[in-house]
């Protein structure tokens, strides 16, 4: 749709998980998988005289590795396991409590974006996890998001800040075109959308007919010209001026944008929504304030934490986002999301 700028809608669920979880590496070929299916699955249990490589013959065992982890990983997972109880903590304070059905949908959200090819079975596989591990690693995305979502509450005047409108686009543009031809296009194009307009006004198509039949725009024509419901900062300037200066029922003088010209008509307030049409955008109003509402819940639930550590140095906190010195985030806010939940530990 032409008047729409482009802006990436990105759940907060399906980030956590490609985040955490998808790093884009693809399936191991099928001759490794055969080579690994041969040699014994080493475990934690695995006696540390288990050799876990070679290197030209020389071993390398998994006490030797084990050590090496310790030496290096141990204060960045104890941060993690710290984050995650803290976590846990915080949503259970708020009420939160988590389901089997939650972490079902989360394993299928993440099945559902694997890479082509990639089965759950061979995910499983790639990261040394089970899929009861994975689930418990998936809890902390559940926390947050759930916890996150109690402190949404859509009100009627948040609805009253969408309208759904449905418009007519009669293209102006002309690549190439010299300033004379680029006049001359604009003005058969404005003398051809007035014509729409008188014929609608007099009787004679309805503006849904009208969009089919004539607009240019093809991301609605096919609709009759619908836009569903938008807010303020989603259409072009002169485009958003104009419908919002609109009432239900009023349609528009034609208006230029760098588009074109267009015709466009309110059908309807937000806040005048009903039924399955209301709950559908009460819907995606919490779907859009979500993620900074995670970020803002999980910063706090950090700060908040009473942490004392034998090892290593607590970390400073991280400086809030913008959407915690606001008192309810605005959609589409583009601060950074909260840390995913650390990768999964190696069985």
């Amino acid at each position: 749709m032409p008047v729409m700028k482009a802006r990436p809608i990105l759940t907060a669920a399906a980030f956590l998980l490609a985040a955490a979880l998808l790093t884009g590496q693809v399936p191991p070929a099928a001759a490794d998988e055969a080579a690994a299916a041969e040699k014994p699955k080493v475990t934690v249990d695995s006696p540390d005289s288990t050799v876990v490589a070679t290197v030209n013959g020389e071993p390398i065992t998994k006490g030797e590795l084990m050590e090496a982890m310790w030496g290096r990983y141990a204060i960045p997972t104890l941060t993690d396991l710290i984050d995650k109880v803290a976590i846990r903590q915080a949503a259970q304070r708020a009420g939160v409590t988590i389901e089997p059905a939650d972490l079902d949908a989360k394993v299928n959200e993440l099945k559902d974006r694997l890479p082509p090819g990639m089965t759950f079975e061979q995910f499983l596989e790639q990261y040394n996890i089970t899929e009861e591990q994975l689930r418990r690693e998936l809890e902390t995305s559940v926390y947050i998001e759930k916890a996150a979502a109690k402190n949404i509450n859509v009100t009627d005047q948040d609805l009253a800040g969408y309208i759904k409108a449905r418009h007519i686009l009669i293209s102006t543009q002309q690549p190439g075109a010299t300033a004379e031809e680029r006049e001359k296009k604009e003005q058969e194009a404005k003398a051809r959308l007035e014509q729409i307009a008188a014929d609608i006004k007099a009787g004679k198509t309805t503006f849904e007919q009208a969009a089919k039949e004539f607009s240019e725009d093809p991301g609605s024509k096919d609709q009759g010209g619908d836009l569903g419901f938008f807010k303020r900062g989603v259409m072009t300037q002169p485009f958003e001026e104009a419908a919002f200066n609109l009432k239900a029922g009023e349609m528009s003088e034609p208006v230029k944008t760098t588009y074109g010209y267009h015709l466009i008509l309110v059908e309807k307030l937000g806040k005048d929504a009903e039924g399955e049409e209301r709950a559908n955008l009460v819907e995606r109003i919490r779907q859009e304030r979500l993620r900074p509402e995670m970020t803002a819940w999980y910063l706090k639930a950090k700060q908040e934490a009473q942490v004392e550590r034998a090892l290593g140095e607590q970390p400073k906190p991280p400086a809030p986002p913008p959407a915690m010195q606001q008192s309810q985030p605005e959609p589409g806010v583009d601060d950074a999301p909260p840390p995913p939940p650390p990768a999964p530990e190696s069985n």
